[in-house]
């Protein structure tokens, strides 16, 4: 079943206005149906970076009701190395869509991954129910194409969260959601970089943007459909 909430607001008694789209559609969810992406996961030390490669496939296992009364759905996310290996369970989490939010809560945390309705630059709060109030998400490019790997989406979101972009640190987290396929892109980077700028004190050599440490992950949705 497919999760899809519009408002409706009247204007007399015997004329109804058009709905206005929330956007609900750029996440769909139902029962039963899957995405595998190609990851790609790097990991820097000493501005050497090392990459590796496998697939995560995160399929709709099923449907509940959660502590506070909504309807929440279970998602396994399996991981593979190879196409032809076996997907090994990876780890769960809970996706909870209501008619102003799309909340996913995963390893004891609850996130707000989308509010709706979607609108170019409306800026929210991602970890609300933390009580975490530094970082902030919004959207951009609402409605915008989009190529991910080799497949191109005729009508995206994007999310982008505030980061950090200094001398000493590097941080930031961008999400794309396609018009009725949900996620199709996601990336991660946070880099510290060279803070002790002296080798001959054992510390790194000068350089702008040295890469002391850091890591990266991209997500590309490569396959979706129904188990």
């Amino acid at each position: 079943m497919m999760v899809a909430v519009v408002g409706v607001a009247y204007a007399c008694d015997t004329e109804t206005e058009e709905a206005t789209p929330l956007g609900t559609d750029y996440y769909p969810i139902a029962v039963g149906t899957y995405r595998i992406f190609d990851v790609e996961d790097v990991v820097w030390e000493e501005n050497q970076s090392i990459s590796t490669r496998f697939q995560f496939r995160e399929r709709v296992e099923g449907i509940f009701t959660d502590a506070a009364g909504l309807r929440s759905y279970r998602v396994i996310r399996s991981k593979r190395v190879l196409a032809t290996d076996t997907w090994r369970d990876d780890s769960v989490y809970v996706l909870t869509p209501t008619s102003q939010t799309l909340q996913l809560t995963g390893q004891n945390r609850r996130t707000v991954e989308l509010v709706f309705p979607v609108r170019e630059g409306r800026r929210w709060n991602p970890y609300a129910f933390a009580d975490v109030d530094t970082l902030s998400r919004r959207y951009l490019n609402v409605g915008e194409a989009f190529t991910a790997g080799d497949k191109s989406y005729p009508e995206t979101v994007t999310t982008v969260d505030d980061g950090e972009d200094d001398a000493y640190y590097f941080s930031s987290r961008q999400q794309v959601f396609a018009k009725s396929e949900g996620p199709v892109f996601r990336e991660r980077k946070r880099y510290f970089y060279c803070q002790n700028p002296n080798p001959d004190q054992g510390g790194c050599p000068i350089a702008a943007g040295y890469i002391q440490s850091g890591r990266e992950r991209r997500e590309v949705l490569v396959e979706s459909g129904k188990l």
